[in-house]
């Protein structure tokens, strides 16, 4: 169990990562570049490549997190992005962050401690030809 969620969190962390990398390689780009300059820096801008490359790893990751995770579980946990990426981008890129942003971002906090409080440890369950998918109620979860 604790294995599923350090790699859920470390998903989430390499997708924030990937975000400010992007951001933080884009903004070399100058103001409003040509779409293709953009598509170009891809492979040319190593901020932007290493953000593919976070989100490459973060996929790979938050699949082997999710085969071991309810997705109605996992899936949600990936709003702490939302909260992560906002901090390094205050922290690392100097955005400012409005009292209205902090707001919703505390809101995101508290629906996904709401979550997690929710996590019973079951296992995903397998579909097949004894347990097809969707018959297994709430009330079944414990």
């Amino acid at each position: 169990m604790w294995i599923a969620l350090a790699l859920l969190i470390v998903a989430i962390s390499l997708g924030a990562a990937g975000q400010v990398c992007l951001k933080a390689g884009l903004t070399t780009l100058g103001v409003n570049p040509p779409v293709g300059v953009v598509l170009a820096s891809i492979v040319k801008n190593g901020l932007v490549f290493g953000g593919f490359v976070c989100y490459g790893v973060s996929s790979l990751i938050y699949i082997v997190a999710l085969s071991r995770l309810d997705l109605s579980y996992a899936y949600p946990m990936i709003a702490l992005s939302y909260v992560m990426v906002v901090i390094l981008a205050w922290w690392l890129l100097g955005e400012t962050v409005p009292v209205g942003r902090i707001f919703g971002l505390a809101i995101i906090c508290i629906g996904v401690l709401v979550i997690a409080a929710s996590y019973t440890g079951n296992r995903p369950t397998p579909a097949g030809p004894d347990n097809s998918p969707g018959t297994q109620t709430v009330s079944d979860q414990g």
